[in-house]
């Protein structure tokens, strides 16, 4: 019996037009029947997650900012914050370059010193809860993760080789989109905390599925017999996974999980 599904929101359970696959809104009363858990682990910020959700919140688990910081119905479960010494790290690394602008992830809010990104990112599109800031240096906030955005059109990919060689050790990179990367604490990510939950709730990997579609998702791959790598994800990504959904835009997450639970 599966007891507990993870999965990824952006290029996963949400289309590219950035809009939640509603039929997942119809399965949560009947996996909770099930005594099945619903968990979604994502890059984003939690309020930026909770709006994708609305008035069916309570009936899932928020895992966000790459693993970082867990919330469960209101009650944090979970939370990894920075040093000041990590941070002024990740900035003096990404400050390297022009091409990239850097987002301070705290758990209720994030920073940036760009109007231009603040409007963007707190737009409906995303729904994130901003803050501009003067100098991100000097914000005062628990920060759990740096968000690292490209300007200029470069892929991630060839900026994490960029990036790597100059960030401080302890300290973590990945790519989370086409056009973004995280960094944080190494060893805090999505995997950690589905081992977490698996823990909390005594759920085996066999009992566990997951979904996702880049490489900030391939740590929770190893914590489930049911990985799911989406149709449209990176190639590198798919190989981690186990099985294969459909496309994000056409319900993928939605249909492998009454395919496999029989709901």
């Amino acid at each position: 019996m599966i007891k507990l599904i993870v999965s990824d929101m952006d290029g996963t359970l949400v289309n590219d037009e950035k809009k939640i696959d509603e039929e997942i809104y119809q399965i949560l009363p009947k996996l909770k029947e099930m005594g099945t858990r619903f968990v979604v682990a994502s890059g984003r910020q939690y309020p930026s997650l909770c709006s994708d959700f609305k008035e069916h919140v309570k009936d899932v688990v928020i895992v966000s900012e790459n693993g970082a910081f867990i919330m469960d119905n209101g009650k944090e479960l979970y939370a990894r914050c920075m040093t000041k010494k990590e941070v002024k790290a990740c900035l003096d690394a990404v400050g390297q370059f022009p091409g990239l602008s850097p987002l301070l992830c705290a758990k209720h809010c994030s920073y940036t010193t760009s109007q231009e990104m603040l409007e963007f990112l707190a737009s409906p599109k995303f729904n994130y809860t901003m803050a501009l800031a003067d100098n991100l240096y000097e914000v005062e906030d628990d920060i759990i993760k740096v968000s690292i955005i490209v300007l200029d059109g470069k892929p991630a990919e060839e900026y994490y080789r960029l990036l790597r060689p100059v960030l401080a050790d302890g300290l973590s990179l990945v790519t989370s989109g086409p056009d973004c990367l995280d960094t944080g604490i190494c060893g805090v990510n999505k995997g950690t905390a589905v081992e977490a939950l698996q823990q909390m709730w005594n759920i085996t990997p066999e009992e566990t599925m997951v979904f996702g579609d880049q490489y900030n998702d391939i740590e929770m791959f190893g914590k489930a017999y049911y990985s799911f790598a989406m149709q449209d994800a990176v190639e590198g990504v798919k190989k981690k996974a186990r099985f294969q959904a459909g496309s994000n835009n056409e319900g993928g997450v939605v249909k492998a999980i009454c395919q496999i639970t029989g709901i």
